[in-house]
């Protein structure tokens, strides 16, 4: 699964960094709002992401930086751990544009899980949770129309728990490679 999540997220930058871009951020375009396009729908995986971008920078910076504020919701998810999760966190992060749509990422996910019947000791956890997140990715301008742009954004990083317990794990990591691809929208 990691070698084709690496494979897949390879293959997307190189792809896309093909059709690398002038981002262009229209002076009054502060704010964004994305979701993932894949995850929710990948069996196991399930995550729903909602997030809105602030821009922090001032206009003329060229290599700009963004707020990320959203939230993070797996529900009721057949688990590899435990039978089944539900996982729901606020996310706080900054994103920062390095070359064109070229970013860095890093986000805090916090919030509250619980996992159903435990797969090695049958138990249910509850538990808080604190996720660390890492992201590169390119974002790509599809759509402009006036003022706002629609843009998607391939991305590839890691996942990993600092608190979080929903039992035994069996030798099974904490610590994930992941790809994602968002779609948003600028005004």
């Amino acid at each position: 699964m990691k070698t084709i999540l690496l494979f897949f997220g390879g293959y997307i930058c190189h792809t896309f960094s093909a059709f690398s871009q002038v981002v262009e951020m229209p002076s009054s375009q502060k704010w964004g709002v994305e979701t993932e396009l894949f995850q929710p729908f990948y069996p196991t995986v399930q995550i729903i992401r909602i997030q809105a971008t602030k821009r922090l920078t001032p206009i003329n910076f060229k290599n700009h930086g963004e707020l990320i504020i959203g939230v993070y919701i797996r529900p009721n998810v057949k688990h590899d751990v435990v039978e089944k999760i539900n996982e729901y966190m606020l996310v706080v992060g900054y994103r920062q544009y390095l070359w064109k749509g070229l970013h860095i990422e890093a986000k805090s996910n916090m919030g509250y899980a619980w996992g159903t019947k435990n797969l090695i000791d049958g138990k249910n956890y509850e538990t808080p949770t604190w996720f660390w997140e890492t992201n590169v990715g390119y974002k790509l301008n599809l759509i402009k129309k006036g003022e706002n742009i629609i843009y998607l954004t391939p991305q590839f990083g890691g996942l990993g728990n600092i608190i979080a317990d929903i039992g035994p794990r069996g030798g099974k990591p904490d610590n994930f490679l992941h790809g994602n691809i968002l779609l948003g929208i600028n005004f």
